[in-house]
């Protein structure tokens, strides 16, 4: 049995009997959930299909398949680019209260009347977000010198051995240019 599209990952479980099997679909915004991040800005509401099944000593199994699109910045040329992620989840709930004796991840609780998934959806996506985006594999990035983007346009800046050696390892330059003496202090040891 289909329901009708929510808004919410928070299901009433009052009309779902033992045994039952039970399919929702969700377009669910990402401001409830949290999901605000300045790396990344989720720009699509949360298209979510989610099945509930009552299981024996009302144990409540919950699939989820989650997707959205995300507004990222490319880590070489600075330009915004849109990516989707997907996430699937298959969580087990029991009746009960939380238990504040274990932090256990595994162990999921519901009230017997509803049931709230949207803190596992939040760390799911989480998980997904894209820690080095790229535009494109063969992204140019931009010129260390003049800042240019290389994918856009030539540039004039003449690239020396150092300055690649800069461009490519940005944590190196970043150090470098934090502490100019260490530099020094390295050539002088033996």
């Amino acid at each position: 049995m289909k329901e009708g599209i929510s808004d919410t990952l928070v299901f009433n479980m009052k009309d779902l009997r033992h045994e039952d099997f039970k399919e929702y679909e969700a377009l669910v915004p990402s401001e409830p959930l949290d999901l605000t991040y300045e790396e990344a800005r989720f720009i699509k509401p949360l298209s979510c299909k989610v099945g509930l099944f009552r299981q024996v000593g009302d144990n409540i199994y919950v699939t989820a398949d989650v997707d959205t699109t995300l507004l990222v910045e490319c880590r070489r040329c600075i330009n915004p680019f849109e990516v989707g992620i997907t996430t699937t989840l298959g969580l087990l709930f029991s009746l009960g209260n939380e238990s504040s004796e274990s932090d256990e991840g595994d162990e999921r609780y519901y009230d017997g009347e509803t049931l709230d998934i949207s803190e596992d959806v939040r760390r799911a996506l989480v998980l997904e977000i894209p820690t080095w985006s790229l535009c494109s594999e063969t992204c140019k990035g931009l010129c260390p010198e003049c800042g240019a983007d290389l994918n856009r346009t030539e540039c004039s800046c003449e690239m020396t051995d150092e300055t690649s050696f800069h461009a490519s390892n940005s944590l190196s330059a970043q150090l470098a240019s934090a502490f100019p003496k260490i530099g020094s202090l390295k050539n002088t040891e033996k």
